[in-house]
């Protein structure tokens, strides 16, 4: 059902973005305090402003991660570690149990036999 919503909006937000930039397709001056001063359709200042504003906030996010994926790698160090003491305490654990029943002692001889 999200996945459906998803791209529900996607789409409108594409007709949208089509309809702007058909309908602003006037040339504006850009001045940008250079020699030469560009002729630029509106839509194509404003749909680069709009990516640069997406690609500034996902890198301000993934910077805010930061602590996040480190933490992340931090615990998979961690279980890693753990999961490898496991395996040689449960390789340990099988030693001793053989070496357990090798010498085990064995019972006493039934008292009615020897009589």
């Amino acid at each position: 059902m999200l996945r459906l919503l998803f791209w529900l909006l996607a789409l409108v937000l594409a007709v949208i973005i089509l309809a702007f930039t058909v309908s602003n397709r006037q040339a504006i001056e850009l001045d940008l305090w250079l020699y030469q001063t560009p002729a630029i359709p509106l839509f194509a200042i404003v749909l680069l402003a709009i990516f640069v504003g997406f690609v500034w906030g996902g890198l301000a996010a993934w910077a805010g991660a930061g602590r996040t994926r480190q933490r992340v790698r931090d615990l998979a160090r961690r279980v890693e570690a753990e999961q490898r003491e496991k395996a040689m305490l449960r390789h340990r654990l099988t030693k001793l149990e053989a070496a357990e029943k090798q010498t085990a002692i064995p019972p006493p001889p039934d008292s009615a036999a020897a009589a």
